[in-house]
């Protein structure tokens, strides 16, 4: 794995559910099954002539070509097995590939990272970076990544870091919940006037891989 693909983190609240290659086995079937939704509903809407001019008539055209098409061809199908099951496989296929997931965008994987971290807060008013590196670490899609890179990701989302926020009786650097929650927010808000480290001692090659991407 590239350690340079930090943005690829998924979703804190998935880490660490099963072995990876196991949960990538689980989840052919589901694939398979949104695909074929997929596909349905897309004959569904050409048949139906969904946004066509003349919808009615463009439609009761199309479900008559489809019963005749249907007609004709289960005959054939029932008679020869082998010709069935290539069809089937065929299907199988072209539902694999309608379900084929779409890359997520770079803000989109920064949500993902900020909904995380997010989660780790929990109730709280903040975290202390300390705890957010070894929670992080401790988890599979995070386990290769150094405190530098973690804080690295954490400037690429823009989180803003502060040297002393006190968190019961401990004073330590940390994050906010609040303006995790700002960031997640569409509404923009102005940024904190009290001293914040915006990230100018971390080493330069983890800033500059964490802000390469995927």
């Amino acid at each position: 794995m590239d350690e340079a693909d930090t943005l690829e983190l998924p979703p804190v609240p998935q880490w660490g559910r099963g072995r990876p290659r196991l949960a990538a086995q689980r989840i052919h079937p589901r694939r398979i099954s949104i695909g074929h939704l997929k596909l349905y509903g897309r004959a569904r809407g050409w048949a139906l002539a969904e946004g066509a001019p003349n919808r009615g008539r463009t439609a009761a055209g199309r479900c008559a070509g489809l019963a005749v098409l249907g007609l004709g061809a289960w005959r054939p199908l029932i008679e020869e097995p082998k010709l069935l099951a290539l069809s089937a496989g065929a299907y199988l296929v072209a539902a694999w590939r309608a379900a084929r997931p779409v890359p997520p965008t770079r803000e989109e994987l920064r949500r993902n990272f900020l909904l995380g971290v997010q989660v780790l807060i929990g109730d709280r008013p903040g975290i202390h970076l300390r705890e957010l590196y070894a929670t992080l670490q401790a988890r599979p899609a995070a386990a290769h990544l150094d405190d530098a890179r973690i804080r690295g990701l954490l400037v690429e989302c823009s989180v803003p870091i502060h040297k002393s926020l006190r968190l019961g009786s401990e004073v330590r650097s940390g994050i906010k919940a609040a303006e995790v929650e700002a960031l997640l927010s569409p509404t923009p808000v102005e940024p904190p006037s009290e001293d914040v480290d915006a990230g100018q001692d971390i080493p330069e090659e983890a800033v500059d891989q964490a802000q390469k991407g995927p």
